[in-house]
């Protein structure tokens, strides 16, 4: 298992986002969805949601144990990014 991503990173609430991270499994791409919960730009927890079968739950959770801080510093940017184009959005509304 090699993680390769995170893809579709979107705000699902105020203050949690999803995204789909990417792994390499037998040579090919599976995704698991990553939820975010965040305090402004920050990440302050990650959990594990619905996963490709091939992704053995008690892997990816040993994965978040040994990669958290490095999840949450590549994240960031993507925060970041992500509220300020939903504060464009609405500025453009009104």
């Amino acid at each position: 298992m090699k993680f390769l991503g995170i893809e579709n990173f979107r705000l699902t609430d105020r203050n949690k986002a999803n995204g789909d991270a990417v792994f390499e499994v037998e040579g090919e791409p599976v995704k698991a969805d990553f939820i975010f919960y965040l305090q402004r730009e920050d990440c302050l927890s990650i959990r594990i949601g619905r996963h490709d079968t091939r992704l053995r739950t008690a892997e990816l959770e040993e994965f978040l144990k040994e990669n958290r801080m490095a999840l949450r510093k590549l994240v960031k940017p993507e925060v970041e990014r992500v509220r300020r184009e939903n504060r464009e959005r609405m500025n453009m509304q009104s």
